[in-house]
């Protein structure tokens, strides 16, 4: 054989193993994927690493509070600010908070990671090779999905949805039937109605209704809405009984509430390019891609059969959502929007209806499956038909020596599963760099390799700090139930972990009455600082002891070395709210101005936080 009928041969067999591997089931993929992620979290262990904010010093302590309560029937935790009503401590997954119950924290998030993990992955994939038929595809999005940096703590809220779109497929084909409802259960107790039920929820009722129109709606996507809805009533029938009958046992911190506006189209603009908190998508070197599989396939409109005519008005429609979320997002922050919003009580006062942005994970490797496939595998004329087919046929128009043989070998080529192979791997880099940076498997890696000293990450262990936890249990002496804590430029998440009660904590629902009796205690601190004034005033979800010298600063360090000169807080309100011991970043000099006696201070060689434990009068 010559040569060039060698390489034929060769360009031939490559494209035909490329085109068969899209039609193998490629699920398991997520596995591997999964086990190379957690091998640096299994090595580290209690060393490993993960963001702090709004995760290890909040969301995680509803999980853990919810844990250690189940059972007793209690309405109240007397561990935060007091004593908080369960409805301020609501879990962002109802079924994880067993997961709390039966193993330590670290073990039990860990593993609620695994489950986001695999969910993902494993939604994801199933969602696109649904859609699109191509299981490389398929496994290029799901791989670049689950690997998003989206905190594990908020359960499948946004990881899940993926998942979701699959089960709502299946319902509207009728088909796995009893997988799809099993998952709808699964869903609806891993994720919260306030978080991303009431959106699933609204665009599956958009759904309904647009089948009711066009007169092909069926009973099962019905019963599907309905068990999801049932679901998420039963989960948060207190905040229903809330909202409709006005049962509240407090008035809640929400009251006074003040949104902050934002201009319309640049924050529209921002959000649709860079998504928002707690949704990192990271997906802004995908949406010229998008763009552009989206408008060269206009072109070509004619030449495509039905079935990609299907999934160009998909991949279109997708867009339009993506595009009106966004705009939805920058209307909320509108400053007409926001100060209506302000004048309003109640639910109408804190409801984050621009919380649709949540969706922007899952809705843009959705739409970039989509868009990539309408060339994948959804061609002009012969595409359809197999690359297999097509290099036989330009081979056999080679040897015949037509004239047009080079044209055929450049359309050949551009057609060739091996080439879109290839498009889709140079294509997709700059995300997957994004997202290889942002990871939790790269930021413990880089743990592994160069230790805190260089990373600046602050390992769990050396966060929740349990060993200088309990050297300032024993050096007080008491139960723990006996006495109330503050902490003072340090989060009180640490000592929640360990059991101590606090007077302080951060949660989005506490009573409003608690939060103007700690007011008093800082009042004259607030008064000297007016940003700082305005950050309580104004939100107030962390209730922490704010002062003019640290401002609300909260994760102040032994390595910041603080030192508090003249502190003016009212210790006598302090210590009505039962509290009998400061936790300090630093010493304060005129403790004994405010009648503070030192205790000690106290770190270990793994903590984060150097200590200077105080005492209020009554306990000295």
């Amino acid at each position: 054989m010559r040569p060039e009928g060698k390489k034929v041969h060769i360009w031939h067999r490559v494209n035909e193993l490329v085109t068969a591997l899209d039609r193998l089931s490629l699920w398991w993929v997520g596995l591997l994927l999964f086990c190379i992620v957690f091998i640096p979290l299994f090595i580290l262990g209690e060393d490993c690493v993960f963001p702090i904010h709004d995760q290890l010093d909040e969301t995680i302590m509803c999980y853990v509070l919810n844990a250690r309560h189940m059972g007793t029937g209690d309405t109240v935790f007397p561990e935060l600010l007091g004593g908080i009503n369960t409805s301020g401590m609501q879990p962002s997954a109802m079924l994880f908070v067993l997961l709390y119950r039966l193993f330590p924290a670290l073990t039990a998030f860990l593993l609620q990671y695994a489950v986001v993990f695999l969910f993902g992955f494993l939604g994801m994939y199933l969602a696109v090779k649904e859609t699109t038929g191509s299981s490389i595809v398929a496994v290029a999005m799901g791989g670049c999905f689950c690997m998003l940096p989206i905190p594990p703590i908020y359960g499948l809220s946004v990881i899940g949805v993926p998942f979701l779109l699959w089960c709502f497929i299946n319902l509207w084909k009728q088909k796995r039937i009893v997988c799809s409802f099993l998952f709808l259960l699964f869903f609806g107790l891993t994720t919260h109605l306030v978080l991303i039920g009431y959106v699933v929820l609204g665009f599956w009722l958009l759904a309904i209704l647009w089948a009711l129109k066009k007169k092909c709606c069926n009973r099962w996507l019905c019963l599907g809405f309905g068990t999801l809805m049932l679901i998420y009533v039963t989960v948060n029938r207190d905040l229903f009984f809330e909202l409709i009958f006005r049962s509240g046992s407090y008035v809640s911190h929400r009251k006074e509430l003040v949104n902050g506006a934002l201009p319309f189209w640049d924050t529209a603009k921002n959000l649709f390019f860079n998504s928002a908190q707690h949704a990192d998508s990271l997906h802004k070197y995908l949406i010229f891609p998008v763009f552009a599989a989206l408008i060269l396939r206009v072109f070509f409109y004619r030449q495509m059969d039905g079935k990609c005519r299907k999934r160009l008005l998909a991949a279109t429609a997708g867009m339009g959502i993506l595009a009106g979320i966004a705009v939805l997002y920058g209307f909320c922050k509108w400053q007409p929007v926001v100060d209506f919003k302000n004048n309003c009580n109640g639910f109408l006062r804190y409801f984050q209806l621009e919380r649709f942005y949540w969706l922007y994970p899952a809705g843009w490797y959705l739409e970039f499956g989509l868009c990539f496939s309408l060339w994948w595998r959804c061609g002009t004329e012969k595409e359809d038909e197999g690359a297999g087919v097509e290099v036989g046929e330009t081979v056999e128009r080679a040897k015949s020596g037509e004239k047009k043989r080079t044209t055929e070998w450049i359309r050949i080529v551009l057609c060739s599963p091996l080439f879109q192979l290839v498009v889709l791997v140079l294509v997709l880099l700059p995300t997957l760099q994004l997202i290889k940076v942002n990871s939790y498997f790269y930021m413990n890696v880089n743990q592994y390799n160069n230790g805190s000293g260089v990373t600046g990450y602050i390992p769990w262990k050396s966060f929740y700090a349990e060993e200088l936890m309990q050297e300032l249990e024993n050096a007080i002496g008491r139960n723990k139930e006996e006495y109330r804590v503050a902490h003072l430029g340090i989060s009180p998440a640490p000592a929640l972990m360990h059991g101590f009660y606090t007077t302080d904590g951060y949660s989005n629902n506490y009573p409003l009455e608690y939060k103007h009796r700690f007011r008093r205690v800082i009042e004259k601190e607030l008064k000297i600082s007016p940003e700082t004034a305005g950050y309580f005033d104004t939100w107030g979800s962390r209730c922490y002891l704010f002062n003019s010298e640290t401002g609300s600063l909260w994760m102040l360090g032994k390595q910041h070395q603080i030192v508090y000169k003249s502190l003016d807080f009212d210790i006598t309100a302090l210590a009505e709210l039962g509290c009998e011991y400061i936790f300090s970043c630093g010493v304060i000099q005129n403790a004994e101005k405010l009648d503070l006696e030192l205790l000690g201070y106290f770190e270990t060689e793994d903590s984060y936080w150097g200590i200077w434990l105080y005492a209020l009068p009554q306990a000295s």
